[in-house]
């Protein structure tokens, strides 16, 4: 019982510390933007967005130390590519937006400026890293990942990849696509 009572004071204490040594700063779903790119093996590159439901960033002495960004699968779209297409990525081939309405990426570490995470697609959690630019202030932060990519099969979207399926040839999608990320949080106070 002792036991157990020292262990939730400890908890708490850690907890305690922890909020007085960062900052927080919410994501602005209304600024930041995600984009998205996928291709074929051969012959065409589809562009487009995805919206942030929400996310998070928190930052100990100036520096990304945590964090939680959710994209809101059902809101998959594209100026350029045709509407047939897009209804395709958020069935069952790709993406399953009426099944797995968000996905997600938990930043665990960051060293430098290559961030390391967990990320959710499909309810499938995988480890993921890349490098981003991240610019603090006191009110504010802009955190950009312009290169990361995300292999798809990885997340049951097998969908046309070359490397699941033989004889596709022109028809096979890249295993990668990427996303383009910019990220504006405002101090929580």
């Amino acid at each position: 019982m002792i036991r157990n009572l020292l262990t939730v004071l400890l908890l708490f204490i850690g907890t305690v510390v922890f909020a007085q040594n960062t900052e927080q700063f919410k994501i602005n779903t209304a600024k930041s933007t995600v984009k998205w790119s996928g291709k074929k093996i051969v012959g065409g590159l589809t562009e487009g967005t995805i919206a942030l439901e929400r996310g998070k960033l928190n930052f100990s002495k100036q520096q990304l130390v945590s964090g939680e960004i959710v994209m809101n699968t059902k809101s998959i779209s594209s100026d350029k590519a045709p509407a047939k297409l897009i209804q395709h990525l958020k069935n069952d081939d790709f993406f399953a937006v009426d099944k797995f309405p968000t996905a997600s990426f938990v930043i665990t570490s960051v060293s430098g400026n290559l961030v390391k995470g967990k990320m959710t697609i499909k309810g499938i959690t995988h480890d993921l890293s890349f490098p981003a630019d991240i610019t603090y202030t006191k009110d504010a932060v802009i955190a950009k990942a312009l290169e990361v990519k995300v292999n798809r099969t990885k997340y049951d979207v097998t969908y046309k990849s070359g490397s699941i399926f033989s004889g596709l040839g022109d028809g096979a999608i890249e295993d990668d696509f990427i996303l383009h990320i910019n990220l504006i949080g405002e101090k929580i106070n």
